[in-house]
């Protein structure tokens, strides 16, 4: 997976997937591939997703931390 690659990006070339495999001129010879990078993409998604979650309750636990 590229490291540059933004959530937006990831979300945006899903999408566009998607919709190739869901339109009836769908290539069968593209078929796999076209596959295979959509499941790079969901986890992708998904591990971002769940890293700024993770980030997010840090964030707040900092909130609930008593001050020193």
């Amino acid at each position: 997976m590229e490291e540059d690659l933004t959530y937006n990006q990831a979300s945006a070339e899903l999408e566009k997937i998607l919709t190739e495999l869901r339109s009836d001129g769908c290539d069968v010879d593209t078929l796999a591939s076209k596959s295979a990078r959509a499941v790079e993409l969901i986890k992708f998604c998904r591990g971002r997703l769940t890293a700024t979650d993770k980030e997010i309750a840090d964030i707040l636990q900092t909130l609930q931390a008593p001050e020193q």
